[in-house]
């Protein structure tokens, strides 16, 4: 089982399942949990993170929920052997809801389009971590 660098910001407005649960999924999406990889358990990984064991609970159970990992009394929690698959209207409709984020913070910080995908095309580039996303930390 790896060591999991997962970290939680206890300032954040995201709330710490949130927090976990975006972690992981990166970590997979990122392959670097591979399909197969045993997670800890939820009182290990809450003892670990300092966090109740509901918490843990509530990550791994949307996790599982979205198709990233499965559960099973036997082989504990594990990285699903493929990644989500999701519908046409599935990926337009979670696309949607991040592009519509994207475009009010835009507004809000007063960037032009033009500035906006500049910054797509440079961010796009760079390899996903889990701390790439500043909301976290």
């Amino acid at each position: 089982m790896p060591d999991l660098l997962i970290l939680l910001n206890h300032n954040s407005s995201v709330p710490p399942y949130e927090q976990i649960r975006l972690q992981l999924r990166t970590l997979i999406a990122s392959a670097s949990l591979p399909p197969g990889q045993r997670l800890p358990s939820v009182r290990q990984f809450a003892n670990d993170l300092g966090v109740a064991p509901n918490t843990v609970v509530r990550a791994y159970n949307e996790l599982e929920r979205e198709g990233w990992i499965v559960t099973s009394a036997r082989k504990g929690v594990r990285v699903a052997d493929r990644s989500p698959q999701f519908s046409e209207q599935e990926r337009r409709k979670q696309l949607a809801s991040a592009l519509h984020h994207l475009r009010v913070t835009a507004y809000q910080l007063g960037m032009s389009v033009t500035e906006v995908h500049a910054e797509i095309d440079r961010y796009w580039d760079q390899p996903l971590s889990v701390d790439g996303d500043p909301e976290l930390f």
